[in-house]
């Protein structure tokens, strides 16, 4: 078999039953490269170089020369792009199919214009006399993890339709015991050279986490790359999962994540993107989804800065809510069966208030559904009814070792507040900028804070930090680098209990506590651009 039709994955010829063709090329193009066997199934582009003028360069993946030479300079080139279709377009209504979420475009090209920026996105690591693939950091293993609940549940169809087979071409193929159906013809797509990764498909909300715990042991010290297919609870699971393996094993491994935001809000993703989005006008650019997969190929790992959030005893995981009844009371699901915690890791947010709430709320079915779109549905429930949470704030400043009461703008030290939350990031969403001062990877936890000042106000608020981070600039608003934050929750009903670590949500028993303080712990390593 050719090497170009190794690099064509399987999972495009098994799926469509198309045939292996020639094609006959431009006149200009090298005898040699008269007949290179290639095939044509729906929905694969098969152009010439005056063709590419019409692909859109922000929806290309990756570019593959066609030959294994050292000198590559005669070579054509497979060209993958990533088409998406908007959420709104996938479901109609009674959860009916309209659409395919992702398709996966090939194009060929006999040469690639030297002016054109696609050279950046060519993919052609030598070693030795010759090219070969996949890249180095992909060669040991790999780990794809894909949860099956995250956002609006399209992890499990991006996998199949589009990674799967931009691993096959290059030259990686699941391990025979790592999907569900082992024995089907997909389980075993690949190019066959001998590279292999495993694939975890979440059961339930325990499953990330187990993985980590299970798979880093003190007789394992191989280096470990972890694809993440997923949105922030993800990453803050895998943080914890490998928290207990590294506390419990003894172990000094620090693993690789790569992340293809999947989520909801997907903070983490974006925040680290924060840069690369400045670079284009508004609504322009490459995809998150673009971006994490070209990161993926090419990207390096940098150390991920994580937070300690410690909680006081009787403290509880809490699952999602029930509906919100008439009375607007909110019950757990299954509370008797709670686990409790005393601390968790996180590397995004941890909060009190609205946000937790907001959160919390907004994690049913019938919200989830609409994605991104379900925390602005769900906030204006919540400021219908306009809590002011009661606590008492304490910060632990740069260059101090004792906490003090925080000072607020509005009324001095103590008060109800409406917004309590702590931060390493600067984007909560792609659009929301909660901590506008935030830079990539720094680790300074930074603080937003707001008292009791109603609905309106509140909605207010956030309107503005959408515009860039403006609500920093109101005279309403605390904003401030921390090394370390306590909060005293003195509500007497369990709704307004919850606190919530990188969505991850604790309910503190009455007179409770959590505090929130950076580690100097390396725990986890995260791939960049």
């Amino acid at each position: 078999m050719s090497f170009l039709c190794r690099l064509i994955p399987r999972p495009f010829r098994r799926r469509t039953g198309a045939k292996i063709a020639n094609v006959h090329m431009p006149r200009n193009t090298m005898a040699t490269q008269a007949t290179t066997p290639t095939i044509s199934p729906p929905g694969l582009n098969i152009t010439n170089n005056d063709d590419l003028s019409k692909l859109n360069h922000d929806q290309i993946v990756l570019i593959l020369p066609t030959s294994r030479r050292k000198d590559s300079d005669g070579d054509s080139y497979l060209i993958y792009s990533l088409i998406e279709t908007s959420p709104e377009s996938i479901k109609s209504d009674g959860d009916v199919e309209k659409q395919e979420p992702f398709k996966l475009e090939l194009t060929y090209a006999s040469q690639l214009p030297k002016d054109s920026g696609l050279t950046q996105l060519l993919l052609h690591p030598k070693i030795g006399e010759g090219f070969q693939l996949p890249p180095p950091h992909l060669r040991s293993d790999p780990h794809i993890v894909v949860s099956t609940r995250s956002g609006i549940r399209l992890a499990v169809p991006f996998y199949e339709r589009v990674f799967r087979p931009l691993l096959g071409a290059l030259g990686l193929e699941a391990a025979p015991d790592s999907e569900p159906n082992p024995n089907s013809e997909e389980a075993v797509s690949g190019s066959g050279c001998g590279y292999r990764y495993k694939v975890t498909i979440t059961e339930n909300e325990h499953t990330i986490r187990d993985f980590a715990s299970a798979h880093l042991t003190k007789d394992k010290t191989e280096k470990r790359m972890i694809v993440l297919l997923s949105g922030d609870g993800g990453v803050v699971d895998l943080l914890n999962g490998i928290g207990e393996a590294q506390e419990h094993h003894d172990t000094n491994e620090v693993p690789t994540v790569a992340i293809l935001p999947l989520g909801t809000g997907n903070a983490l993703f974006h925040s680290l993107y924060k840069l690369e989005y400045g670079k284009y006008l508004e609504g322009k650019g490459p995809s998150s989804l673009v971006l994490g997969l070209r990161t993926l190929f090419k990207g390096k790992p940098e150390k991920l800065p994580t937070f300690r959030a410690e909680f006081s005893k009787g403290a509880r995981l809490i699952g999602a809510p029930k509906p919100i009844r008439k009375d607007r009371e909110v019950e757990d699901e299954d509370s008797k069966e709670l686990k409790e915690v005393d601390h968790l890791v996180g590397a995004i947010v941890a909060s009190y208030g609205f946000h937790a709430s907001l959160v919390w709320e907004s994690d049913t079915p019938a919200y989830r559904v609409h994605g991104a779109k379900r925390f602005g549905m769900a906030a204006g429930e919540l400021l219908k009814v306009s809590h002011a949470y009661d606590a008492d704030v304490e910060v632990r400043l740069k260059g101090e070792e004792v906490f003090k009461p925080l000072v607020r703008k509005d009324k001095g030290e103590g008060g109800k507040y409406d917004y309590l939350l702590a931060t390493m990031v600067s984007n909560l969403e792609k659009t929301f900028a909660i901590s506008p001062d935030s830079k990539p990877l720094e680790g300074q936890l930074r603080l937003v804070h707001f008292g009791d000042v109603g609905g309106e106000k509140t909605m207010e608020i956030m309107q503005a930090a959408y515009r860039g981070g403006e609500h920093i600039k109101m005279e309403e608003v605390g904003y401030e680098e921390v090394e370390a934050v306590k909060v005293f929750i003195k509500e007497e009903e369990p709704r307004w209990r919850k606190v919530c670590i990188d969505g991850t949500i604790v309910e503190i028993e009455k007179g409770g506590w959590m505090k929130v303080g950076k580690e100097k712990r390396e725990r986890l390593r995260v791939l960049v651009a």
